[in-house]
């Protein structure tokens, strides 16, 4: 068996997420057009009878211009320099740029083991230009394997996996193979009340909005457990709130409404939500805010080496 910890690298809107949630085989992360939707390092878990992947599906690699930003790029550049293996994705159905290479030379600094994806293959169009996309990049750097997919679709998944479970170090399993990720449910509440968001809202507002779990209640009722959930989500601007609420609040309640479908599949049981929105200005550069967000980011398992040690 061979087991290891792999990281997803690439442009905003390449795909990464898409293919976490298509690797593992449900929704670990949450997926949006509007660019910088991953904001933080999230794990996935893939156990078969080849071994373990430990998948972290991480920021897009963009030009960071708020402190939030910086500390997303931190995550970024921290996590490929420790992975085993790392999955270099680009959409191909766009021609290669500045931006692009500069993501594959992040990748070739860092010295791992790279496979690249080429993604969205199953757009119209794509393959006549395939070949020309994909040495675009394998002209600037030497990959253990090239895969053409379609995140989407999983055509070329199991292509993927027969490539990249070679390049892992043999061993057994590092976690639970019962566990599909290592985040926590509070966690999972807070993202897919900003998939609402996202997917409402005009482009403009995704860069500005986040999402703070302000309280979580169990009710045990004559239907059943109930979860209550009181939520802010946190805008910069009064201008950005009149527009989330909607005219008469007919937005917040879509919002609303569709976050709290989502959580309840999550969690198997009724949800109460109540949304509130907002107005922090500039908490993209506020250190004590985003310390908050991060409590209960991301609560993984914490990795330890064969002596025990963090």
């Amino acid at each position: 068996m061979n087991s290891g910890t792999v990281a997803l690298v690439g442009r905003p809107n390449a795909g990464k997420s898409t293919l976490l949630n298509t690797l593992v085989g449900e929704k670990v992360a949450i997926v949006s057009d509007k660019p910088q939707s991953t904001r933080h390092r999230i794990a996935g878990v893939v156990t078969e009878a080849r071994g373990q992947l430990i998948i972290f599906d991480l920021p897009g690699v963009h030009r960071p211009l708020h402190r939030m930003n910086v500390a997303m790029m931190h995550v970024l550049h921290d996590t490929v320099a420790e992975v085993d293996v790392v999955l270099q994705i680009f959409d191909a159905s766009q021609p290669g740029g500045e931006g692009e290479r500069f993501v594959t030379r992040l990748v070739a600094e860092s010295g791992t083991p790279a496979v690249l994806i080429a993604n969205k293959c199953d757009l119209p169009g794509v393959e006549r230009q395939l070949a020309q996309r994909m040495a675009f990049y394998t002209e600037l750097h030497r990959y253990a394997g090239v895969v053409p997919i379609s995140a989407r679709t999983g055509k070329g998944v199991e292509a993927l996996l027969t490539t990249v479970f070679p390049l892992l170090p043999e061993g057994e399993p590092w976690l639970d193979p019962s566990l599909s990720t290592t985040q926590s449910e509070r966690f999972f509440i807070a993202e897919l009340i900003r998939e609402a968001v996202l997917a409402e809202v005009r482009d403009e507002l995704p860069f500005a909005v986040a999402v703070q779990l302000r309280h979580l209640e169990e009710e045990e009722t004559a239907k059943g457990p109930l979860l209550r959930i009181w939520a802010d989500i946190v805008l910069e601007r009064p201008s950005q709130k009149a527009i989330v609420i909607g005219r008469a609040g007919h937005l917040i309640r879509k919002i609303g409404s569709q976050a709290r479908a989502q959580i309840e599949t999550l969690l198997g049981a009724r949800v109460y939500l109540d949304v509130q929105v907002k107005v922090k200005p500039r908490w993209r550069e506020n250190a004590s805010f985003l310390s908050e967000l991060s409590a209960v980011e991301a609560s993984e398992l914490e990795w330890h080496d064969e002596a025990g040690e963090p």
